[in-house]
């Protein structure tokens, strides 16, 4: 247990570290690659208790999206992942590039009454609207080619794997095998994982410019007249009978005097002490 959560930090360290400074951007070189798709849909009417607004089935991309960009931007997520409301509808994964592209994954559960083209781009655009900073119309755009380049790869295993990382086509994996879009929405809930390809760009700041500087103009040396050479004496210093100096006792390193003072008792007590020792020994043989 303790390992598993050491990796589990260890990950999300080196995932803030590697992508530090990075911004996800849609590759959208790659999504106007797919060709449009003729979807089928129902045309069933709604009865009242199952109809939402398009503003409301919008927000469920929204929330995803504000989750997936808060988990990467203040969380700092090695795998940012966003469950809406309610969960068991929509979810998302974001997963970062390594040895092969990275994608954002948006699971369809089983539970989701999306069953039209438009309420289905309403939802993706939402999410790209919120997770990749893009206003509504130009991600409705997006939204589109992304389902179509969705439904172009449906299901293809070789190519998801031959592009993009191993995490892309497992995650969600334990819900649906499928990955893509299907062309009827009777395959959509529960049987649909889109993916978002996205690039990382990386935030350079404005190289600085530096300043000029102003050259220093150097005073112009005046014309010198030619001098005759000066000749200059030697002083002779006189000579003098003067001893040199003693140093005092403190200069030559002799001790102080109150240490002499204490050396002295010292020596005293020690001559005292032996004294002492030699009576009580002479007393002791005359005993004998």
């Amino acid at each position: 247990m303790f390992r598993k959560i050491s990796l589990c930090l260890l990950l999300c360290a080196t995932a803030s570290l590697l992508f530090a400074g990075e911004t996800a951007e849609i590759d959208t070189p790659l999504l106007d690659k797919a060709s449009a798709v003729k979807y089928i849909e129902n045309h069933a009417p709604v009865s009242w208790h199952n109809f939402n607004s398009g503003k409301q089935i919008r927000d469920m991309g929204r929330k995803l999206g504000d989750e997936i960009r808060y988990q990467e931007q203040v969380k700092q997520a090695a795998s940012p992942y966003a469950s809406g409301y309610p969960s068991y509808k929509y979810k998302a994964v974001r997963i970062y590039p390594g040895k092969h592209a990275g994608a954002d994954v948006l699971y369809i559960g089983k539970y989701a009454k999306v069953d039209t083209f438009k309420n289905l781009i309403r939802v993706v655009s939402g999410y790209i609207e919120k997770a990749y900073g893009i206003p509504m119309e130009q991600a409705d755009s997006i939204a589109k080619k992304v389902c179509y380049w969705n439904t172009n790869h449906y299901n293809d295993e070789a190519y998801f794997r031959t592009v993009f990382e191993v995490r892309i086509r497992e995650v969600f994996s334990n819900r649906t095998s499928v990955i893509g879009l299907a062309k009827s929405y009777k395959n959509w809930p529960g049987k649909t994982r889109i993916v978002i390809p996205f690039t990382l760009i990386r935030e350079s700041a404005p190289q600085a410019s530096v300043p000029a500087v102003p050259e220093i103009q150097q005073p112009v040396p005046e014309p010198q007249t030619a001098q005759p050479p000066v000749v200059v004496q030697p002083e002779l210093q006189p000579e003098t009978d003067t001893a040199p100096e003693i140093p005092s006792s403190s200069e030559t390193g002799s001790l102080p005097p109150v240490v002499l003072i204490l050396l002295g008792i010292l020596a005293a007590a020690l001559i005292v002490l032996i004294i002492f020792i030699v009576r009580i020994v002479r007393d002791k043989k005359k005993h004998e």
